[in-house]
């Protein structure tokens, strides 16, 4: 035998065992970081994806890491670290909220960050802050870090809208060259996301969508009101915030009342011309809404991949369902807040009677599209559109309701599971959460006492959260909620 047939030989036996000594290295490493681990004893996994139940398992936690799965009660207990007696429990994925505005007002986010965690949230996606990138950049980098308490942060909050803008600190883009540079000078400054905005003309949506492409920048937000919903589909719309637009589609008469918006742009006062132009909207919609064109309309949103963020407890406000002053929720709200909520809000004011006691049935006509728009197979992204400046959409709390609130519209716990768990982590392609429970997916999980399987209450009752591995046991949790509410009444 020649040398070089031995050492190809060689070569060949060294390949073939280097998985083998990849997975001995890796486990000796679990071994010697052991005792800092966490063990979740005799848990029963939540399999969300496949709507189904593995009973009597150990998770085995090192950092921010899963990194063993194995029959109940036979993990080894660290040396240093924590042992947590999961019987009875359910461990599920730690669930995403994926429209917050954290940073809308002066310290918000000392109030909000840790309420998400204590509601079994590891995750949010903030589309919207009145404080620079920067300064939310460092906020996430604390959180990840460990030295803050909080979900992980999506920032996502590059708002490019049409003159005069709707909100302050937003972009402006009144032209298509404006329309480009905007986006240039999102990615220039960090943003990693577009979000498009209510008052832009068409051509200058079309310009910004084209440019976020050229940049790939991933471009969602909401479906300008000059715009028809189909535009935005084909010019690679990523995700629809709110579900009206959808639900406004699926009339025979979306194209004149996009037209009729449109010219209101024009005028000399465009929001207030475009607020008068669009007060008989829900009612044509009512009387126009076309079942058979509703299908089609989310065949071809399904086709082209383009997910939907509903946020259907927005909808309680303009039904006046707001909560008793005693709610427990709002004991973690700054009085301040509650003050300026108790004087009423000036969206609410401004809508005429007649077109709030129509109210219900557009809820209606929205809850029903939501349901055809799920079963055609369009992704939905649970969010909630929780700040300070919308009354009654609680930071962490209220995802809870939206949820509920898609179960009460016909989806099971599970589909509704799907939205805040599996869904997210695909739409952000981000593998290592997935929203299942699993070896090398990040420790951002929930230990519930009852199954969520069977009624999405289950949510609720959280015995235990673990965010980026970091573990808050129910006495923990219970601290900080006295924390946030003793802040809050001060």
């Amino acid at each position: 035998m020649s040398i070089s047939m031995k050492s190809g030989r060689w070569a060949a036996l060294l390949l073939a065992l280097f998985p083998v000594l990849f997975l001995l290295l890796a486990a000796t490493n679990a071994r010697a970081t052991s005792e800092n681990a966490i063990v979740l004893r005799n848990v029963t996994i939540v399999d969300v994806e496949r709507n189904g139940l593995v009973p009597h398992r150990d998770v085995v936690i090192v950092g921010d890491r899963i990194v063993g799965i194995q029959a109940g009660g036979t993990a080894r207990a660290p040396r240093q670290g924590r042992v947590l007696d999961g019987t009875g429990r359910y461990l599920m994925p730690g669930l995403w909220d994926f429209h917050v505005h954290v940073f809308s007002a002066p310290g918000e986010e000392d109030f909000a960050l840790p309420l998400y965690i204590l509601n079994g949230i590891t995750g949010v996606r903030d589309v919207g802050a009145l404080r620079t990138l920067p300064e939310q950049q460092r906020v996430a980098a604390a959180i990840e870090r460990g030295e803050r308490i909080g979900p992980r942060l999506v920032l996502a909050g590059a708002l490019i809208d049409g003159p005069p803008g709707s909100w302050p600190g937003q972009m402006v883009a009144a032209t298509p060259d404006e329309g480009r540079q905007r986006v240039r000078q999102a990615k220039a400054a960090g943003w990693q996301f577009i979000k498009s905005y209510s008052l832009l003309s068409e051509p200058t949506y079309l310009a910004l969508a084209d440019e976020a492409r050229r940049q790939r920048l991933p471009l969602y937000g909401h479906i300008p009101e000059a715009v028809l919903l189909q535009t935005a589909i084909d010019a690679g719309h990523r995700s629809i915030e709110h579900f009206g637009r959808i639900t406004q589609a699926c009339s025979r008469d979306e194209s004149a009342m996009i037209e009729a918006n449109a010219r209101a742009l024009t005028a000399v006062e465009p929001l207030p011309a475009l607020m008068a132009a669009m007060m008989g909207h829900n009612q044509r919609t009512l009387a126009s809404w076309d079942e058979t064109l509703c299908a089609e309309v989310l065949r071809r949103l399904a086709h082209s991949r383009v997910a939907a963020m509903p946020s259907l407890m927005v909808s309680d406000f303009y039904l006046g369902k707001d909560p008793k002053p005693d709610d427990p929720k709002m004991r973690s709200v700054p009085a301040a807040v509650r003050a300026q909520w108790g004087q009423g809000d000036w969206r609410r004011q401004q809508i005429p009677p007649d077109l709030l006691a129509q109210a219900p049935q557009t809820v209606a006509l929205d809850w029903r599209t939501f349901k055809i728009a799920h079963d055609a197979g369009v992704t939905i992204l649970a969010g909630t559109d929780a700040t300070f400046a919308n009354p009654f959409l609680f930071h962490g709390y209220t995802l809870h309701d939206e949820l509920a609130r898609y179960v009460e519209a016909g989806l099971t716990p599970q589909q509704a599971l799907l939205t805040a768990t599996v869904n997210p982590g695909r739409f952000l392609e981000r593998r290592d959460q997935a929203g299942r429970v699993g070896i090398r997916q990040r420790a951002d999980l929930v230990l519930l006492d009852a199954n969520p399987l069977e009624d999405i209450g289950a949510i609720r009752r959280i015995h235990a959260v673990l965010a980026n591995g970091r573990l808050f046991d129910r006495e923990a949790l219970d601290a900080l909620l006295l924390d946030v509410q003793d802040r809050a009444q001060r």
